[in-house]
């Protein structure tokens, strides 16, 4: 283990502050649906789109490659 693991200790106050947290899971999620980025999405579905064009591109060439050699 390192010296940073064995040093931490937790105050009774950090014991509290986890009891809260326990007693009122119904605060997550902090936004709601609504609200969510969509920017995040659209960036996801567009690198999947990316990767999709691109895996379906060398199999194209792939295969022109064996035909044509």
């Amino acid at each position: 283990m390192s010296k940073q693991i064995e040093n931490i200790t937790f105050d009774d106050s950090d014991a509290q502050a986890l009891e809260i947290l326990e007693e009122k899971p119904e605060v997550y999620p902090l936004r709601d649906p609504s609200e969510d980025p969509r920017w995040a999405v659209r960036i996801i579905w567009t690198w999947v789109s990316i990767a999709i064009f691109l895996l379906l591109f060398f199999v194209v060439l792939l295969i022109l490659g064996i035909w044509y050699d």
